[in-house]
C-alpha cells in the first residue's frame, strides 16, 4: 500500500497510471471477453435461454 501512495505522491505520472490502471484494464477485458463468450454458447441453446441470461 505504501509504495503506491508513494508513486502517487512523488514518482511519474505516466508510471502511476499505467501501474494502477493496467490491472483494472486488463480485468475489464477479461470479464467483456467472459460475457461475450458465455453469450455465444448460451444462445446455442436457443432464444429462451438467450432472454433468461
Amino acid at each position: 500500500m505504501n509504495k503506491r501512495l508513494e508513486l502517487m505522491r512523488s514518482g511519474n505520472i505516466k508510471q502511476a497510471l499505467l501501474s494502477l490502471g493496467l490491472p483494472t484494464i486488463i480485468g475489464l477485458l477479461t470479464i467483456g471477453i467472459y460475457n461475450f463468450v458465455d453469450s455465444y454458447f448460451v444462445s446455442q441453446l436457443g432464444t429462451e435461454a438467450m432472454g433468461a441470461t
